[in-house]
């Protein structure tokens, strides 16, 4: 395996070690909120050793789903403000037609919606903007506003120091550039090939 594979399984493992406290109680809010492990454990055993049931009422369901309801009311939209020298009125009017067009093409409420329940279930909830060829034939490209059916698959960079981490190097973010660089590397050979199939396994692995 390269060095710039062993970096990024590195990387990784940094990244997982550094959240993993956070995960467990991301998954306990989880399952907390579907109405299992309500009961503590000891009481739970308790109970079942002597044949009593834990009935569950789950009234945490109610709550989430109004504030995701109240979330989908309001849903989260791109805007443009014209600021700066050479920006009016028109043309921030332009951009947001065609910020417009990225989300009505994508489906970007389902995205929005997947990463709000998200955010009020387990804490943290996302989405991705990526980018794919309009037809096989075609080296044109249109962006997509995706979602991440599964948060827990969204790793941090445990040395960002920016709120918004615009500052972060994610584990996929550094496998994508790989996969770029290989791409243009290969030449149709057989150890290239069997190289590429390698990268693009691990690329995958890392693919939320």
């Amino acid at each position: 395996m390269s060095e710039t594979l062993l970096a990024c399984l590195k990387f990784m493992r940094v990244a997982e070690a550094a959240e993993s406290e956070t995960r467990k109680k991301a998954v306990a809010a989880l399952r907390f909120a579907s109405g299992e492990n309500q009961w503590p454990s000891s009481i739970q055993v308790q109970r079942d050793l002597e044949n009593r049931p834990c009935l569950t009422i789950n009234k945490t369901d109610a709550f989430c789903r109004q504030v995701i309801n109240q979330m989908r009311q309001q849903r989260t939209r791109m805007t443009v403000h014209p600021v700066g020298d050479g920006a009016d009125v028109d043309k921030a009017e332009v951009i947001k037609g065609v910020l417009r067009h990225i989300e009505v093409n994508s489906n970007a409420d389902i995205a929005y919606d997947t990463a709000s329940e998200f955010q009020v279930r387990a804490g943290r909830g996302y989405l991705r903007v990526a980018h794919r060829y309009i037809a096989e034939d075609s080296f044109d490209q249109d962006i997509f506003i995706d979602a991440v059916d599964n948060p827990l698959t969204v790793f941090y960079d445990p040395q960002s120091t920016s709120p918004d981490g615009l500052d972060e190097i994610t584990p996929n973010t550094m496998a994508d550039e790989i996969v770029e660089t290989a791409t243009h590397r290969c030449n149709g050979n057989a150890r290239s090939s069997l190289a590429m199939a390698n990268i693009l396994e691990f690329r995958n692995r890392l693919a939320p």
